[in-house]
């Protein structure tokens, strides 16, 4: 897993590597267009379109460069597994030695999901009914240790 400014920064790196690709790809098509076919090196009559065929694919290539870099870059902040900072962990297990009972059960399950977890969804790993964990969630967002935020039709349950 990798933290998660250190993939929020990268994605944002590859997405500006690709945008100063596009850039630069696009500063040369003034020279191509000013540059005259009396320059032609290929033996072709002015007419015949020797550097043009060259050009494009050049430009094309520079182009398909910069698309599969800003995708990586999107994808690399969309999909890349972020991580807590280790402090936030340390803390959660400390807090977990002070609990018993259902609340450690609650608590365990949410920081093995490093800290973010549905409602719906604890209420399934834990085993226990919805009104339950209701409770002990009230109860533990009351003493400061998590947060409920409305997500849709359900919450998104978030350790501080």
């Amino acid at each position: 897993m990798v933290p998660k400014f250190r993939a929020r920064y990268l994605g944002i790196i590859i997405i500006i590597l690709g945008i100063l690709v596009i850039l630069f790809v696009n500063s040369f098509s003034g020279l191509v267009g000013s540059s005259g076919m009396s320059d032609c090196s290929c033996g072709m009559t002015p007419e015949e379109t020797c550097e043009a065929v060259t050009y494009f694919a050049q430009f094309m290539a520079g182009y398909a460069i910069a698309g599969i870099l800003m995708a990586m870059g999107v994808l690399v902040l969309v999909f890349l597994k972020t991580s807590p900072a280790p402090d936030h962990k340390m803390k959660w297990n400390n807090i977990i030695k002070k609990m018993a009972g259902e609340e450690r059960k609650v608590y365990e399950t949410l920081t093995e999901a490093d800290g973010v977890m549905f409602q719906s969804e604890l209420v399934e790993k834990t085993g226990m009914n919805k009104v339950k964990v209701s409770r002990i969630l009230d109860k533990m967002e009351a003493r400061g240790l998590l947060e409920r935020k409305r997500r849709g039709m359900s919450n998104a349950v978030v350790l501080k």
